[in-house]
């Protein structure tokens, strides 16, 4: 009954990965302003939402939480009119975009503190997602994936 879940999960964790990106642009300008030179940094933002344990975390309760929700709401929505069924599946998309929001949020404040914290030790002042840096950059997505507690 959820069809825009994974595809909400999906615009979620792109919409973070662009945010860092965007961040790290903004990075960019302010230390050519100050006349630093930019030491340019990259991520796997997919293999970091896959693996990082945060966000895996994060990942696996959202999708029990979807598969009790569907139960519910499918015992819930047997034998109802049309009507009611569209009302009972609204208010179950609710209350899991609620919940999820609650799981990733966390995680990916974890992610983005193990980020900055990894750049810092390496002396990287600009970080981008690795699908958008075509030549160059030190990748840091091992090292981000052992700072959150990774094996």
């Amino acid at each position: 009954m959820f069809k825009n879940v994974p595809k909400a999960l999906v615009v979620v964790l792109v919409c973070a990965i662009l945010v860092g990106a965007g961040a790290g642009v903004a990075n960019l300008a302010v230390s050519r302003a100050a006349g630093e030179a930019a030491v340019i940094g990259k991520v796997d933002g997919v293999r970091l939402g896959q693996e990082f344990p945060a966000m895996k975390t994060a990942l696996e309760n959202i999708l029990k939480q979807k598969s009790a929700l569907e139960k519910e709401l499918n015992t819930k929505a047997e034998g109802q009119d049309q009507e009611t069924q569209q009302a009972l599946l609204d208010q179950y998309n609710l209350k899991y975009n609620e919940y999820a929001r609650n799981q990733l949020e966390p995680a990916e404040k974890a992610l983005q503190s193990a980020i900055a914290a990894v750049a810092k030790d390496k002396g990287v002042t600009v970080v981008l997602d690795s699908s958008v840096v075509h030549l160059g950059g030190i990748d840091m997505t091992d090292a981000v994936l052992k700072k959150g507690g990774a094996k």
